[in-house]
C-alpha cells in the first residue's frame, strides 16, 4: 500500500472527494437515490468544508493583523519624524528667545548706566569646580578691554578682569578668596568690604567684614558698591545680607553676603569698558 494512503485524513479527503462524484453522476441522471447519496457526502464533507474554511478565515485574519502592523508603524516613524522636526523648531526658538533676552538685557543695562561703555561677552571657559569663580570671557584689547574693568550682569556685580589678552580675558569673580570689594548697605548707609571665603566660595557665598558693631543692619538688607577702592564705580548691586554675626574680638560684626548674581550659572556677562584708569 502507498505510504500516502496510511494517513487518516488524506484517506478521508479521497473517499470524500469520490463520494462527491458520484453525487454529481447521480444528479445527472435524475435517480431519486442522490437525496440519500448528498446527505451521506455532506455528511462527510461538511466537516472538511468547516475546517478549510477556518484555516482560510485565520490566514485572512493573520493577513490583515500585519498589514495593520505594517501601517502602524509606519505611521509611528512619520509621528516620530515629525516630533524630531518639531523638536529642532523648538529649539531654534529657544536659540532666539535667549539672543533676544541678551540683547534687552544689554539695552536695560544701557539706559540704566548710560554714563558707561558696555560690552557683551560669551563665558568660554572656567577654573575647576562648581561655581563661577574665576573663568574666561570671549573679549580682550581688540574689543577696546582692559584690566581690572568691570564684568555684570543685569542681575548685578560679577567682578573685574585681572588678566587680559587680545581676544580673551580672565575674570575674577567677587566670590572668589582673592576678591575685595568696597560696599555700601543700601538702607543704613555703612560701609564695609565684602570679601570672598575659601569657605564660603564652595556655597556660592562671600562675606561683609568690617561692619561697626553698632550698625543697625538686618537680614534681607541690599548691599551695593560704594565707589571707594578704585575698580567698581558706585551704585552696582552686590547681592543682600543672608546671615550676620560677630567678630571674634567682638569690635566688629560680619554678614554673610548672598550675590544677586548666579555664580553657578553664567553664561553670557557684561563688561563695563574703561570705567576707571588701569592699575597695575
Amino acid at each position: 500500500m502507498p505510504s500516502f494512503l496510511k494517513n487518516k485524513y488524506v484517506v478521508a479527503l479521497i473517499s470524500a472527494t469520490l463520494l462527491l462524484f458520484i453525487l454529481m453522476a447521480a444528479s445527472a441522471v435524475g435517480r431519486p437515490e442522490v437525496a440519500f447519496i448528498g446527505d451521506a457526502m455532506g455528511a462527510v464533507v461538511t466537516p472538511v468544508q468547516k475546517f478549510f474554511y477556518g484555516i482560510g478565515a485565520r490566514i485572512e485574519d493573520s493577513i490583515e493583523f500585519f498589514t495593520e502592523i505594517k501601517t502602524l508603524k509606519e505611521q509611528n516613524e512619520k509621528l516620530l519624524a515629525e516630533i524630531d522636526k518639531l523638536r529642532e523648531e523648538n529649539r531654534k526658538l529657544q536659540d532666539l528667545k535667549d539672543e533676544n533676552d541678551r540683547l534687552r538685557d544689554m539695552l536695560g543695562l544701557k539706559e540704566r548706566f548710560g554714563q558707561f561703555d558696555i560690552v557683551g561677552a560669551q563665558v568660554i571657559a572656567k577654573e575647576p569646580g562648581n561655581w563661577f569663580q574665576v573663568f574666561t570671557i570671549d573679549k580682550g584689547t581688540k574689543d577696546g578691554l582692559e584690566k581690572n574693568d568691570v564684568v555684570i550682569t543685569n542681575k548685578g556685580v560679577v567682578g573685574h578682569i585681572y588678566e587680559i589678552h587680545a581676544n580673551s580675558s580672565k575674570v575674577i569673580s567677587i566670590i572668589d578668596h582673592d576678591s575685595s570689594v568696597s560696599a555700601l548697605v543700601v538702607r543704613t548707609r555703612d560701609t564695609a568690604v565684602v570679601k570672598g571665603d575659601l569657605v564660603l566660595q564652595n556655597d556660592g557665598l562671600c562675606k561683609m567684614s568690617y561692619i561697626p558693631k553698632d550698625a543697625g543692619i538686618m537680614e534681607g538688607d541690599l548691599i551695593e558698591t560704594s565707589g571707594l577702592g578704585g575698580i567698581y564705580p558706585k551704585g552696582l548691586l552686590i547681592g543682600k545680607i543672608k546671615e550676620i554675626d560677630k567678630e571674634p574680638h567682638e569690635i566688629s560684626k560680619y554678614a554673610i553676603i548672598e550675590p544677586a548674581v548666579d555664580f553657578k550659572r553664567l553664561e553670557q556677562v557684561f563688561v563695563i569698558r574703561n570705567s576707571v584708569p588701569s592699575v597695575e
